[in-house]
């Protein structure tokens, strides 16, 4: 890996060096014209010469073919460059709660189809005093659960999609730290019995009576009694538990027998909603406590959840540039169509993908432009799942060489949770 990216460095110097003759040798060349002949009679050359336009236009022209295809060649490499050396993504949910779920006071109702109540999610992370957690840069799992594999497996890969956003490396070989899971679920019914409510309503009533031969009357207060009776009903709700150890993967591999295990950091969620499919929360959970992983400063145990439904193609961006694809979720829309790490999104339903930062728009406050300029977010996250959505990817063929592809497919619309923290006043 490293001998390739010391050969891609080597081959974008080359072409930005290719660049910067290519704009400043014209330069020069007009500039020696103009200074021999000096301003005026240049331009008086220029002008009178037939040749001297024709020759000028064709130059323009094929000169801005030419200086776009090095544009590029430096972007494609560079995207190349940026998908080996740098370990930080933008996934879809990133951007929803960016530019979307900060917006859920005021103009949100277009976007979100579907909201459900606020869940809490609290944390307990414990870490070894003595070891810099700083330092432990690449990872792998530990495969335990007997009761159900399958889920841990899934678990762990939206682990890994978690880790990698903190600038974490899984390696399969001589790991700095070994990570294992333990999980729990658990439902939970509460009955509320019926209830009845009497209430007295006092009533004045109108009495006629003879008062010699005139006709008269008389009001007096009648109480009336009612009553209502709601029926009893059942509220179910599930529980779930997250528990991640970090292991030293030196000391275990040591071959000595330990009494304790060679824990240097240990992370614990609770959480009871409504879903009971604990892949939903795991995201979130998983972010909440790596957020604090190497961060000794002190945050809040708790975070706040909400299950909103958006569009996604399960892809991961670069956060400096929404067009370079940097992760692809497995078994998403985008691994279905071949779309891989590396390829670069070029067009959405005809419109040039835009390469604003996301991050940076969206701490700006101008989420609102942003939303409606940004092809990506219109035509994929505000998808309901009724449209396809035609996208135009350049993937790379070889070490130099692209090809653009034009493809079409449907985003899924699912429900997805995405947390935020409490505003303090």
């Amino acid at each position: 890996m490293s001998i390739k990216k010391s050969f891609t460095e080597v081959v974008l110097l080359f072409y930005r060096v290719v660049k910067a003759l290519f704009i400043t040798i014209p330069l020069l060349l007009v500039a020696v014209f103009i200074f021999s002949e000096g301003p005026e009679n240049a331009l008086d050359i220029f002008l009178k010469n037939d040749a001297y336009i024709v020759y000028a236009v064709i130059g323009l022209v094929v000169y801005s073919i030419l200086l776009s295809r090095i544009n590029r060649r430096i972007y494609i490499i560079r995207n190349s460059l940026d998908s080996m050396g740098n370990s930080s993504y933008t996934f879809e949910a990133n951007i929803v709660s960016t530019l979307g779920n900060q917006a859920a006071g005021s103009n949100a109702q277009d976007f979100f189809p579907v909201a459900f109540p606020t869940e809490e999610v609290n944390i307990r992370v414990y870490r070894d005093a003595e070891e810099s957690l700083a330092d432990y840069k690449t990872f792998d799992f530990d495969y335990t659960s007997k009761t159900n594999p399958l889920l841990e497996k899934e678990l762990f890969l939206q682990l890994e999609k978690v880790l990698q956003t903190h600038r974490l490396m899984r390696a399969t070989k001589d790991p700095q730290t070994i990570i294992s899971m333990d999980f729990f679920i658990g439902k939970k019914e509460q009955y509320t019995p019926p209830t009845t409510v009497t209430s007295t309503e006092t009533k004045y009533v109108w009495t006629t009576g003879m008062i010699g031969w005139n006709v008269g009357g008389f009001t007096s207060a009648v109480p009336v009694i009612s009553s209502q009776t709601t029926p009893g009903y059942t509220t179910v709700s599930y529980y779930s538990n997250i528990r991640l150890n970090f292991l030293n993967h030196a000391k275990l591999v040591k071959g000595e027998k330990l009494e304790i295990p060679p824990l240097i950091w240990v992370g614990e969620a609770d959480h009871e909603g409504l879903n009971p499919d604990i892949r939903g929360i795991a995201p979130v959970i998983f972010d909440e406590l790596m957020g604090q992983f190497s961060d000794r400063a002190a945050k809040s145990s708790k975070c706040y959840a909400r299950r909103v439904r958006y569009g996604g193609l399960g892809l991961g961006f670069n956060p400096s540039d929404w067009r370079v694809i940097r992760y692809v979720e497995p078994f998403s829309v985008a691994a279905e169509q071949g779309i891989k790490s590396g390829d670069a999104l070029m067009k959405i339903n005809g419109k040039i993908a835009s390469n604003w930062p996301i991050v940076s728009y969206g701490r700006s406050g101008n989420q609102s432009l942003y939303r409606s300029r940004d092809p990506y977010f219109q035509y994929v996250l505000s998808n309901h799942g009724d449209s396809d959505v035609e996208l135009v990817i350049r993937s790379k063929t070889g070490k130099l060489f692209s090809k653009s592809v034009t493809l079409r497919m449907k985003p899924r619309n699912e429900d997805r949770y995405l947390s935020w923290k409490p505003k303090t006043k």
